[in-house]
């Protein structure tokens, strides 16, 4: 009944992906990522948000030009309320009675900075901070690029471990059948019989876990891809071994000079420098001009009448003598803030330095494993050969059947989990080097046998 039900859930699990699957590469979950990913897509927004500031900053360089128009209705009366009204003769206060009247006013005003401390150190720090934005967005697109291939190869890790244990289930399989007819022939006990159905029912329980890791793998891989969680998926990459031979110095420096993360921290010190300036800029004498022209007209009909026009124009030369100190506050303020931009930048390479040490190093033990693992699968798989000849023969039992069987099975478990690892070192590497994720350039370094986590 047991086995019954396992079948069916498989052929049911199986059925259905394989009908709707989608092939997927490595590739092209990373594009998808990239494409939708939030993170992202705010970092673009962030891009945008920075070019905005450069743009207002550069208003306060270009010529303000406003048209003003006015239509005023008004009575007025304030002689009647001048203190020698009462004086002036009675025929005169009568012919002085306030009445309503129109005022129309028309006029082009210009307003321009001719010259501040401030202004340019304004626009320099807008237009870093917008080359500040762009090393952001690469940043944030390597960033997701690492997530996406780190998933997928996760979803291809469950893939694999599913093989194994399937493959571990059919071995377990024919011997529960060499141990029926043994037992059948009368050169074994029902006991012998009794633990391979054990064994093959405790591999038949590990497959179904596997499958349901794979199951949680695939909705992360979609996640990382923004996508329906259950949508299925069917990987055409696979985990191969591919050499990369990298130093501890050589990362160490190409992180150093092509990092988004590095050259962002120099860029936010430069821009906390040019904030130190504007904010001194603040107490500094500054030039402006301002003027206007146009009418004043009481009948509109008088609109561009010489005789009606009105214009004025002015230089303003502002010196801050005294603000109570609050010039010398936004200095020390922005003073403090390049202090700690220069502390990030060092905090930030030291991390560097430990990303690289802990890449490279993860790279070299993943290597180490999968050579080692190789080899293990292959005596693993002369020891069961052996074995199972031996129990066919009666010079073995099951119990030693067994043993060689799991033994097999952790052997290839650990090969696949190198390939694993040493692929996501790769990637890792990549990613601390400001490289793609996805590249993968041939090393020259001896290395394990190119055998695939699929391969036999």
């Amino acid at each position: 009944m047991t086995r019954l039900l396992f079948l069916l859930v498989a052929c049911s699990v199986c059925g259905a992906s394989a009908s709707r699957a989608e092939p997927l590469s490595r590739a092209q979950a990373v594009a998808r990522a990239l494409e939708a990913n939030p993170q992202v897509l705010k970092s673009l927004q962030d891009v945008a948000l920075y070019r905005g500031r450069v743009q207002e900053a550069m208003a306060d360089a270009l010529p303000d030009v406003s048209l003003m128009a006015n239509a005023l209705r008004y009575r007025d009366p304030s002689l009647l309320n001048s203190s020698s009204f009462d004086a002036f003769p009675p025929e005169l206060r009568q012919s002085l009675r306030p009445i309503g009247a129109n005022l129309f006013d028309g006029a082009a005003q210009v307003r321009q900075t001719v010259y501040s401390f401030k202004l340019g150190g304004a626009i320099r720090a807008a237009r870093l901070a917008t080359t500040l934005g762009q090393e952001q967005l690469r940043g944030s697109r390597q960033a997701i690029a690492l997530e996406a291939v780190r998933a997928y190869n996760e979803y291809l890790l469950a893939h694999a471990r599913v093989r194994v244990a399937e493959n571990s289930a059919s071995q377990k399989e024919k011997h529960l059948e060499m141990a029926r007819n043994r037992r059948a022939a009368g050169v074994a006990t029902e006991l012998d019989v009794l633990r391979a159905q054990v064994d093959l029912e405790n591999s038949r329980t590990l497959l179904l876990r596997q499958k349901g890791g794979a199951e949680l793998a695939r909705g992360r891989l979609n996640a990382v891809m923004v996508r329906p969680i259950d949508t299925p998926i069917e990987p055409t990459d696979a985990l191969t071994y591919e050499p990369l031979e990298a130093t501890l110095d050589e990362v160490i420096r190409e992180a150093e000079a092509n990092r988004p993360e590095a050259l962002g921290a120099a860029l936010s010190e430069r821009i906390h420098g040019e904030l130190v300036g504007v904010a001194r800029g603040e107490g500094l004498p500054r030039l402006d001009f301002q003027a206007a022209w146009g009418f004043s007209v009481r009948q509109p009909g008088n609109f561009l009448e010489k005789d009606f026009a009105k214009w004025n124009a002015a230089l303003t030369l502002t010196f801050p003598v005294f603000d109570g100190r609050r010039s010398a506050g936004r200095v020390a303020q922005a003073r403090a803030e390049e202090a700690k931009a220069a502390q990030d930048s060092i905090a930030l390479l030291n991390r560097i330095r430990l990303e690289a040490k802990e890449a490279v190093d993860r790279l070299n033990v993943a290597r180490s494993v999968l050579s080692s693992a190789e080899l293990n699968v292959s005596q693993a798989e002369k020891a069961l050969a052996m074995t199972q000849a031996n129990y066919r023969a009666g010079a073995a039992t099951t119990l030693e059947v067994v043993d060689a069987q799991s033994a097999l099975t952790l052997a290839e478990s650990l090969r696949v989990e190198a390939l694993y690892e040493h692929a996501n070192a790769r990637a890792a590497v990549h990613y601390v080097m400001a490289r793609d994720p996805l590249e993968d350039p041939r090393g020259s370094g001896a290395a394990p046998a190119p055998r695939q986590e699929g391969d036999r």
